[in-house]
């Protein structure tokens, strides 16, 4: 009986490990059972994002955290006609967003390399100590290349209840996820005044800038251009920001912005098919209480805004 018993386990447990890992609840097409349920809307985007970068009529993605979540991949797609989905994750970073940027590309290679990609640069990407901060748990297993990675990390109790969520998807029972990603912060929260002033009312940081700077992300970032094929064009978006996080002019906080601006556009100039829309910058949108929630979170007029300007820089590429 012992004996049955110390077989029985290992094996209940590699029973247990394949219908977890096979049922693939975040849909990554790795050693799945069967392919094409998506995933729960009620999932992260942490999670989810590895099933939508993944999505085979994908031609373009918006990669960044919240300040570009409100860019809405249909109205890009009718702009440019080129197939969007949204892959922005809030409360990431370049490491995690470079991460997802990069799955992206493995699954879209050959003829349905990615026609174009958004990297919305909120100010994660200008930390100049030489390192990259992840400041909230990410699932990097989840978007390593490796299987035995994926595999392993699997093995926990939060998949659990994800295993459960998908297969109320199956069953018609949950609500999927947006084919094309877009998650919408805004719809049904209305604007209050109040609290708005509160948040732009809020000091900025006043730890002086790395003097000289050693920015870490430009180099993430040109890295991951040189595995980009030449045709993608990119676009860099300098998120708008309201008028109370933005430095001084002529104060060292707004040299150093300037300083970080200049990396990227050096490798803008490098690289064939790519722009920059630097929207953090003073005007009439940063000066608009009212496009702003907060700081650094925009408003429905100002994505569409933004929209426009990425679609134009797109079409600018059309020529070169």
């Amino acid at each position: 009986m012992l004996r049955l018993y110390a077989l029985g386990c290992p094996l209940l447990l590699l029973l247990v490990a394949a219908v977890l890992i096979g049922l693939d609840p975040y849909d990554s097409g790795r050693l799945a059972f069967a392919d094409g349920y998506g995933v729960p809307a009620s999932l992260g985007p942490r999670l989810t994002a590895a099933s939508t970068a993944r999505a085979p009529d994908a031609e373009a993605a918006i990669i960044g955290n919240s300040t570009i979540q409100l860019l809405h991949p249909a109205r890009l797609s009718q702009l440019t006609v080129v197939r969007f989905v949204s892959l922005a994750i809030a409360g990431t970073g370049p490491t995690e967003q470079l991460a997802v940027a990069r799955w992206f590309l493995r699954h879209h290679r050959g003829e349905a390399s990615p026609k174009a990609l958004v990297f919305g640069l909120d100010l994660s990407w200008c930390e100049a100590d030489g390192r990259l901060a992840v400041t909230n748990p990410f699932p990097f297993w989840l978007y390593s290349p490796s299987v035995a990675e994926y595999a392993i990390n699997m093995l926990q109790l939060k998949t659990f209840e994800s295993v459960e969520r998908k297969v109320k998807l199956m069953l018609g029972r949950a609500e999927p996820l947006r084919a094309d990603g877009y998650r919408d912060y805004e719809t049904g929260h209305g604007w209050d005044k109040a609290a708005a002033d509160r948040a732009f009312a809020e000091p900025q940081s006043d730890a002086a800038p790395a003097d000289p700077p050693n920015f870490a992300a430009p180099k993430l970032l040109g890295d991951f251009f040189a595995a980009l094929p030449a045709e993608t064009k990119v676009v860099l978006l300098f998120p708008p920001r309201h008028i109370s996080s933005l430095p001084p002019a002529d104060s060292p906080a707004a040299r150093f912005e300037t300083r970080c601006k200049a990396a990227y556009r050096a490798l803008t100039a490098a690289r064939p098919r790519t722009a920059i829309v630097d929207l953090a910058v003073d005007g009439d949108i940063a000066r608009n209480d009212q496009f702003f929630w907060d700081k650094v979170h925009y408003r429905g007029p100002v994505a569409t805004r933004i929209e426009d300007a990425v679609a134009s820089a797109l079409h600018m590429k059309e020529v070169e």
